[in-house]
């Protein structure tokens, strides 16, 4: 099975180049909506976040405000510090749950969508992948596509960045670099191009990641 790590900044294009790829016949996994699992009641973290930061992030169903918890934190280094720290080792448990059932499942390929503060920090996550994407856009396009998208303002959004890795230090780490500000026709051609020479690289990737 072959595992690619996708990464890149918030409103980078991640999803859609996962997307493209699920088309293709892979499967997905987007550890940040794994992670929205630790923010439901009675969940594992849910307790922690609470008492870390207080009843002011319970929205009316009882989960965890997404919202207002990302104003705390990305306006508070050490406040994101704490929030990682609850949730960073659920995620991580339940991402590697999942891709041990699809290798079983004799699944050919996945796609594992992780924020780069998470994947490349942590070098248990590295392991697990047998390629390295970065997708990278300029700061304008993602800023206005946050702006549609998540209806967020520029300043919410300038916060998220300002916690990103700096796209130099994460193409260090790329073995591919995938530009998202394109069009989209233009993107899908790419990807599926790229996706048609792993297949064939498959066993060289397998080998490389055993070694």
């Amino acid at each position: 099975m072959i595992v690619i790590g996708l990464i890149g900044a918030i409103g980078s294009g991640k999803s859609t180049i996962a997307g493209f790829m699920q088309e293709l016949g892979a499967r997905v996994i987007d550890a940040d909506k794994v992670g929205h699992q630790t923010y439901l009641p009675n969940s594992l973290s849910w307790q922690s976040i609470v008492d870390a930061f207080g009843e002011r992030v319970i929205s009316a169903d009882q989960s965890i405000d997404r919202k207002v918890l990302g104003d705390i934190v990305f306006n508070e280094p050490t406040k994101l510090s704490i929030l990682n720290g609850i949730t960073h080792p659920l995620i991580y448990e339940a991402v590697t749950e999942q891709l041990e059932e699809l290798r079983r499942n004799n699944t050919k390929m996945v796609v594992m969508e992780v924020l780069e503060t998470v994947f490349l920090t942590d070098p248990k996550w590295k392991i697990l992948a047998n390629e390295i994407w970065v997708a990278v856009a300029p700061e304008d396009v993602i800023i206005e596509r946050l702006e549609q998208s998540r209806l967020l303002s520029r300043s919410q959004i300038k916060a998220r960045l300002a916690v990103c890795m700096p796209q130099a230090e994460k193409l260090h780490y790329a073995d591919r670099v995938i530009n998202t500000n394109i069009p989209l026709q233009e993107l899908r051609e790419k990807i599926t191009s790229i996706c048609t020479e792993i297949s064939e690289l498959g066993p060289a990737l397998q080998q490389r990641a055993e070694s």
